[in-house]
């Protein structure tokens, strides 16, 4: 008798293991790349943000990009919302990188609501100087690809 339940405890033990597995592994979670360029003319001047774009990105749940409490100084933050029934709702936690100057910049975020590719998402920018004070904040509107 104690033969069959070691049998069975094994059994149970690898049938754990092997879901815990096939969970972490799937890819039936997504974030979205937000990129946009920035661009700083002079020093009294701020950044300016174009050519943003947002792609949706599968990933394995392991990989999922999740949000990070730290907010860099000087740093560029993100947060995105979508609209549903007229009304804006979070779908991220706040994302932020640091602001490293003019350039590309790629934010993964991680995303509680999943919208589908030609859907539309409200990006939220805000750009913080060293004292973390916001000097720029944007939003845009911007189809998912």
């Amino acid at each position: 008798m104690s033969f069959a339940k070691n049998i069975l405890v094994l059994v149970v033990i690898v049938g754990i293991i092997a879901g815990g597995i096939l969970y972490v592994t799937r890819q039936d979670v997504e974030y979205i790349n937000v990129q946009m360029n920035l661009t700083q003319f002079d020093n009294n001047s701020a950044p300016t943000i174009d050519n943003m774009t947002a792609f949706l990105v599968p990933v394995t749940k392991v990989s999922e990009p999740k949000g990070k409490p730290q907010a860099f100084t000087p740093g560029v933050i993100v947060k995105i919302f979508q609209t549903k029934e007229g009304a804006a709702e979070d779908i991220s936690d706040w994302i932020s990188v640091p602001y490293t100057g003019n350039g590309t910049y790629n934010i993964p975020v991680g995303i509680w609501k999943y919208p589908k590719k030609g859907e539309f998402v409200l990006i939220n920018v805000r750009l913080v100087d060293g004292a973390g004070q916001e000097f720029t904040s944007v939003t845009y509107s911007t189809q998912l690809q």
